[in-house]
C-alpha cells in the first residue's frame, strides 16, 4: 500500500562529502533558512533554485546568490514549483494558501486560500496555463495560472500524501491511504474513473514519475522503494534504502532515482537493477526534499538541518 509527501542575506559554501560509486563528492551549501527546508525546485533552464522552509519563507537562488525572498504570515512553506518559463514560482503553505509569486517583480500575483489544510506537492502543466496541487484536506485541485481560479477538484476519502504529474500533462497520480490512484484526462474539470493500485502493505511516503511517464516510484516508511509500470499497473522491482523515504526524484534520463530519507544521506538507486548506486553525505539531519535539475547536472536537496545543497553530477 502507499503514502507521500508528490528559495536578505545568506551564505553559500562548499562542503566535502564521502560517496560510493562514481558520484562526485562536493556540494554547494545554501544557508539562509532559519528552520527546516521542506521543498526545493529547479527552473526549466536549470539556473534557478527555489527553496521553501518552516520559517515561512521562500528563497530564490541564482547559482550562489540569493536573489529573492518571499516571507509571509501564512505558515511554513511546504511546496514550491516553477512555471515552465521560469517567470513564476508557486508557493504552497501549511495552512493551504495557494500563491503565485512573480520572479521579476518580486511580489505576489495573487495569494488565495485554496485548501483547508497543508499543501504537500504542486506542479505546472507543460503549457504553464494551469497547475495542480495536492493537500492533506483529501483533495487534488487544478487551477488557472493567470487568475487563480479553481478548474477541477478530486476528492479522496483519505489524506493525500503525494501527487505526481506526467511530464506531458496527460495524467496525474495520487498517493492516498496506501493506494495509488491514476487519473486522466486533466485538467478539463472532469476525470475518468481512476485506476487504484495497492503495491505494499504499508503507508507510502513519497511518489514520483519517470520523465517518460512509464514508471512510477513509491517510497515507504519501512525503507523500501517500489517501481510500478504505469501501463500495466504491475510491479517491476523494488529496492531497499537505509531509512524511511521522505522524497524522491528521477534523473532526466530515468536511469537513477535520488532518495531523501529520515537519515542524513542522500541515496541513489539504479532504476533498472533496483540496487544502490551511490550515497551523498553532507546533510546533518533528515532530508525532506530532493529534485534533479532538468539538465541532469545537479541534484538539489533540502534538509531539517536548515540548509539546501546542490550536488554536481557528471
Amino acid at each position: 500500500m502507499i503514502r507521500t509527501t508528490l528559495a536578505l542575506f545568506a551564505v553559500c559554501s562548499v562542503a566535502s562529502s564521502v560517496v560510493l560509486a562514481d558520484v562526485p563528492s562536493p556540494s554547494l551549501v545554501m544557508r539562509g533558512h532559519k528552520r527546516d527546508v521542506n521543498a526545493v525546485a529547479v527552473s526549466a533552464d536549470s539556473k534557478l533554485v527555489a527553496t521553501g522552509g518552516d520559517d515561512n519563507e521562500m528563497h530564490l537562488w541564482d547559482g550562489l546568490t540569493l536573489v529573492g525572498t518571499r516571507a509571509s504570515e501564512q505558515g511554513p512553506v511546504k511546496a514550491v514549483a516553477f512555471s515552465p518559463d521560469g517567470k513564476l514560482v508557486f508557493i504552497g503553505s501549511s495552512y493551504g494558501d495557494v500563491t503565485i509569486w512573480d520572479r521579476e517583480a518580486k511580489k505576489d500575483r495573487y495569494s488565495n486560500k485554496g485548501h483547508a489544510s497543508r499543501i504537500i506537492q504542486a506542479a505546472f502543466f507543460p503549457d504553464g496555463k494551469s497547475f495542480i496541487t495536492g493537500s492533506w484536506d483529501h483533495t487534488v485541485k487544478t487551477w488557472d495560472t493567470a487568475t487563480g481560479t479553481e478548474k477541477s477538484s478530486v476528492k479522496l476519502g483519505y489524506q493525500v500524501n503525494g501527487v505526481a504529474l506526467a511530464v506531458d500533462g496527460t495524467y496525474f497520480v495520487i498517493d492516498s491511504n496506501g493506494s495509488v490512484w491514476v487519473y486522466a484526462p486533466v485538467p478539463k474539470g472532469k476525470v475518468a474513473k481512476p485506476i487504484s493500485v495497492a503495491l505494499h502493505a504499508g503507508e507510502g511516503r513519497a511518489i514520483t514519475l519517470s520523465p517518460d511517464g512509464k514508471t512510477l516510484a513509491v517510497g515507504y516508511g519501512d525503507n523500501q522503494v517500489f517501481f510500478l509500470d504505469v501501463a500495466t499497473q504491475k510491479e517491476l522491482r523494488h529496492a531497499k534504502v537505509t531509512d524511511a523515504v521522505n522524497s524522491m526524484s528521477f534523473s532526466p534520463d530515468g536511469k537513477t532515482l535520488a532518495v531523501g530519507t529520515q537519515g542524513e544521506d542522500l541515496q541513489l538507486v539504479d532504476v533498472a537493477k533496483g540496487e544502490a548506486a551511490g550515497v551523498l553525505k553532507g546533510h546533518g539531519r533528515p532530508i525532506l526534499s530532493v529534485t534533479y535539475s532538468p539538465d541532469g547536472k545537479k541534484i538539489i536537496s533540502g534538509s531539517m538541518d536548515m540548509t539546501a545543497r546542490s550536488w554536481p553530477i557528471k
